[in-house]
């Protein structure tokens, strides 16, 4: 099968889907499929067993779309299938003359993204559903719900966004859910806590998040609760974004400049070594697909503390290898850090449930079920 991967972003860049991606794609060239892949991100020289053509960002947002457009016109004559990853609207448009067979992978919402960035909603990602919107939101939105109505199938991360993308009219018999997956050879994690710690120079013990710096993320309640843990215990934010600089001056004002790392952005390499540091994971986002770093954190055997929001309960069973909270109470997040700081034992436990849940999310499963879906729609 020859396959025209199209996304908004792609290895080296950080974060969850372009490591799937990159992921993915490998492992289709392995087993016999032809490839290529349409991004956008600037030139960078790594060799990839594929094709990959990238998009400049510096360019005009007109301009960057009508040049992903081309590409994709160019590339798609030789493809078999369309497989789009974000930027779903170029795609969708030029097949409507290409007509060639296209799936979707859909990890969230981009009009409410879109809407929080900038400014013209407060409400979280649940209550944006329903509610009437202001005309550019309008138009964002259907625009959104255009280019899921085009694809033949719909792969989302999880069945909560499932349930999403069905409520913009999607028909939830072209909804396929692949849940998110890890290969643990792709994680070189130190052999132990103290090796790791010895290796980034750090000392002592940490809750570590893991996250683009974005307001949904809940990095400023983290801050505000880091006073209720024990003496000694300290906050490791692990990743960059727009609201860096507003935590850190968050941090500044609660005079918690010590006890609070901003590592900045981090080579993805090096990411299993903080979270291997660390004594607790924490991800107290209002709003979440199926979250890579959970995954991750399973499989660096650490216990996770978790909002009870989106996909996070489908990685995150209670009191099995992690805990969970509700969003928006900050009373019961500081209460289930600290309690689960002052617990050793529990600690322990936990921490070898998230050893035995990685399992669930094993990457050869979600390469059969990814190329299920292709073959279903590509015959």
């Amino acid at each position: 099968m020859r396959i025209l991967i199209v996304t908004g972003t792609f290895h080296p860049e950080a974060g969850g889907p372009p490591r799937y991606l990159l992921n993915l794609a490998t492992d289709l060239v392995r087993a016999g499929h032809g490839v290529e892949v349409v991004t956008l991100g600037e030139p960078h020289d790594h060799p990839y067993p594929f094709p990959v053509t990238r998009i400049s960002r510096k360019q005009p947002v007109p301009l960057r779309l009508a040049r992903l457009s081309v590409e994709v016109v160019r590339r798609a004559a030789r493809a078999d299938l369309l497989y789009v990853n974000d930027h779903g609207l170029a795609p969708a448009v030029v097949n409507l003359a290409l007509r060639k067979p296209m799936v979707m992978k859909i990890v969230g919402d981009f009009s409410w993204e879109w809407s929080v960035r900038h400014g013209h909603t407060k409400e979280n990602i649940d209550e944006f559903q329903d509610l009437p919107h202001a005309p550019k939101v309008a138009l964002v939105r259907a625009l959104q719900t255009f280019y899921s109505r085009r694809a033949d199938r719909i792969v989302t991360p999880s069945r909560y966004l499932a349930g999403i993308v069905a409520g913009w009219g999607v028909d939830p018999g072209r909804i396929r859910v692949v849940h998110n997956a890890v290969d643990p050879a792709k994680y070189p994690f130190p052999e132990s806590r103290a090796a790791a710690q010895a290796l980034l120079g750090l000392e002592g013990r940490f809750v570590v998040t893991v996250a683009r710096l974005t307001p949904w993320k809940g990095v400023d309640a983290l801050i505000r609760v880091l006073p209720r843990m024990p003496a000694g215990w300290r906050l490791l934010v692990v990743g960059d974004g727009p609201e860096r600089a507003r935590l850190e001056a968050q941090a500044q004002a609660a005079g918690l400049t010590q006890r609070v790392i901003f590592t900045g952005e981090v080579a993805q390499e090096k990411v299993p070594a903080y979270m291997k540091a660390s004594d607790i994971f924490a991800l107290y986002t209002g709003y979440e697909g199926l979250s890579h770093v959970l995954l991750e954190c399973l499989l660096a055997g650490l216990p996770a503390v978790a909002t009870r929001k989106g996909g996070n309960p489908e990685v995150v069973r209670d009191g099995e290898n992690g805990l969970l909270v509700p969003w928006g109470d900050e009373e019961a997040l500081g209460a289930t850090l600290a309690g689960l700081a002052s617990d050793d034992a529990l600690r322990a436990r936990l921490a070898e449930g998230a050893r035995r849940a990685a399992a669930d999310f094993d990457w050869s499963r979600l390469l059969r079920a990814t190329t299920a879906v292709f073959e279903e729609v590509a015959g």
